[in-house]
């Protein structure tokens, strides 16, 4: 097995690629963030939590920990604002047209915004956010170490060493999804973010792992496919919530808008599961090796 060269400079670039991309987002941010620029935010997040993972063991095992853990912290406490922006939307695109339901769709989507959970404070965002930055020092300085400062070339046996466990990694990623098969409605959502980590895995690897060329756009799709199932079990979730709080009528008007949704969503799951199999198909054939 060759090792892809400068591998360790690649990890490098990237986090600095990272870190400039959320400093970007985070410079347009003028208040608690939403809609697209919170999408925006989460994927960057995702992004450097799967890097930090995926180059977590270099120069010493567990050493990507701090920056995968901030990372993640900071995704989770923003996403239940970004799982209630996404039940409005769909909520009322889905009823736009629909003018014997639409206006309960407004009403609901209404009480949605008014009730739902604003997110962390701007003290707890500021606070989690100081703790990534600190992790992505840490890491920046643990590559640079990594680099002979005459030469400008990084350590050999770290090369090895990145090179090894990233395509283990990889490979346990990959087996990871094939083992799960083809998701029922309820394995759907992990199925995703095992391809999401491969996918992202896999980017970063570029034209060194020939892989990607044939994977990366059936993992997108699949990605895609799930996430929007998701997002639909989430918003008929969100609208028997708000039906269990209502009064008798609300209640009555609010469970007429569940068969359509509830026949999206066998629509949706099916379309993700034709294109799980899709990416299982082509999985089985692939082998995730340097070039």
């Amino acid at each position: 097995m060759a090792s892809p060269p400068r591998l360790v400079s690649h990890t490098a670039a990237a986090l600095s690629e990272r870190r400039a991309r959320l400093d970007t987002l985070l410079a347009r941010v003028s208040g608690p963030p939403g809609g697209e620029m919170l999408h925006d935010l989460r994927v960057a997040l995702r992004r450097i939590a799967a890097l930090a993972r995926l180059t977590g063991d270099v120069p010493r095992k567990g050493d990507g920990k701090a920056l995968r853990d901030a990372a993640r912290d900071l995704r989770r406490a923003l996403s239940v604002r970004r799982t209630q922006d996404v039940a409005r939307s769909l909520l009322l695109a889905r009823f736009r047209r629909d003018p014997r339901r639409r206006a309960v769709a407004v009403h609901l989507a209404a009480r949605l915004a008014k009730e739902g959970d604003p997110g962390p404070s701007p003290e707890r965002t500021r606070a989690l956010l100081a703790r990534l930055r600190r992790a992505f020092t840490r890491r920046d300085l643990a590559f640079a170490r990594l680099h002979d400062p005459l030469t400008g070339t990084a350590d050999p046996l770290a090369e090895r060493m990145l090179a090894k466990s990233v395509r283990r990694r990889l490979r346990r990623a990959a087996k990871r999804l094939h083992d799960a098969g083809t998701p029922g409605p309820a394995g759907l959502h992990p199925a995703r973010i095992l391809a999401r980590d491969l996918r992202y895995g896999l980017e970063f690897a570029g034209d060194a792992m020939p892989a990607p060329d044939a994977l990366v756009p059936l993992l997108a799709e699949f990605q895609d496919a799930a996430g929007h199932a998701h997002d639909l079990a989430e918003l008929i979730g969100e609208v028997r919530s708000l039906a269990g709080r209502s009064r008798a009528a609300g209640r009555r008007e609010a469970l007429r808008l569940l068969p359509p949704l509830l026949g999206a969503e066998e629509r949706a799951v099916a379309r993700a599961q034709a294109s799980s199999r899709r990416l299982l198909d082509r999985l089985e054939l692939s082998e995730l090796e340097w070039s």
